[in-house]
């Protein structure tokens, strides 16, 4: 808000310059016709330059130093030819009692279109890129660092093949990507991790998860199959896991709307309770 209102002030400014001079009444002055109309063409002129400058920082071509400095001196050539027209407005192509007024109100309509536009438009040039290309420099900076954390528990995994706590590691480094080879990579790593931990139960469910992610149904249906069996198993977990396996794997939508009243029932203050209930009545619908 305060950029907005520092915005008003230099478009009061910027008009003040302009209707000081054209805003009385001109009178006939017996000007010539000729140097009327040229001073009219040097004012459309400088209106001209000034939207060109917007048209140069919307195509990303000023930075905010050079826009500064043009802008100004674009305003300032429109002020001085806005008064160069009212000095000559005895023109015979308007009354000359009327014509100030009029130019006055249509150059500062100009100038505030201009600067108005300039303000609330989005950029599309520099800094919108830079904006852009931060984020993708983020984002591949994020992927190198996940990188690096698998081959550092790949080395420690190297050392010492039965650390649970390594391969569990692994597995969510994996699972943190979104390609289909680091969901197989995740796979493989939790179902060493539930060979050396049988009763693992949150192995078994970031398996399900990764068999889901994957679109592989039926090895995530024979994992489930195997965690409900676990003595670790969480009910609220199956429940879930079998509503999404079978609407989505197996399209029973009458088994999934069955695991997931189940799950309602279970746990209705679940953070995922919402994302159920639409679950269940997409179920519903089908």
């Amino acid at each position: 808000m305060p950029e907005i209102l520092v915005l008003l002030v230099a478009l009061a400014a910027a008009g003040g310059l302009v209707l000081r001079p054209l805003w009385s009444t001109v009178p006939d002055t017996g000007a010539d016709p000729g140097e009327a109309d040229a001073a009219a063409l040097r004012h459309r002129v400088a209106i001209e330059a000034l939207r060109d400058v917007e048209t140069d920082r919307h195509a990303g071509s000023l930075d905010d130093a050079a826009y500064a400095e043009q802008l100004a001196r674009a305003e300032e050539r429109a002020a001085t030819t806005s008064a160069a027209l009212s000095e000559g407005d005895a023109s015979p192509l308007a009354p000359p009692a009327r014509r100030g007024r009029r130019g006055a109100v249509v150059a500062a309509g100009l100038i505030g279109a201009v600067l108005l536009g300039g303000w609330f438009v989005p950029g599309a040039g520099i800094a919108n890129r830079t904006v852009v290309n931060q984020e993708l420099a983020d984002s591949e900076a994020a992927e190198a660092a996940r990188q690096q954390r698998i081959a550092d528990l790949q080395a420690a995994l190297a050392a010492n093949p039965r650390d649970t706590a390594t391969l569990s590691a692994l597995a969510d480094a994996h699972l943190s990507g979104s390609g289909g080879e680091d969901l197989v990579r995740a796979a493989v790593a939790l179902q060493l991790l539930i060979a050396l931990e049988p009763e693992r139960a949150d192995a078994y469910e970031r398996i399900m998860t990764a068999y889901l992610r994957a679109g592989d149904h039926a090895n995530a249906r024979a994992a489930h199959d195997a965690y409900q069996e676990l003595d670790t198993a969480d009910p609220v977990e199956v429940a879930f896991f079998d509503g999404l396996i079978a609407l989505r794997g197996e399209d029973d939508s009458r088994a999934a709307q069955e695991a997931f009243d189940r799950f309602l029932e279970l746990a209705p203050d679940d953070p995922r309770a919402a994302m159920i209930r639409g679950l269940l009545d997409e179920a519903a619908g089908s």
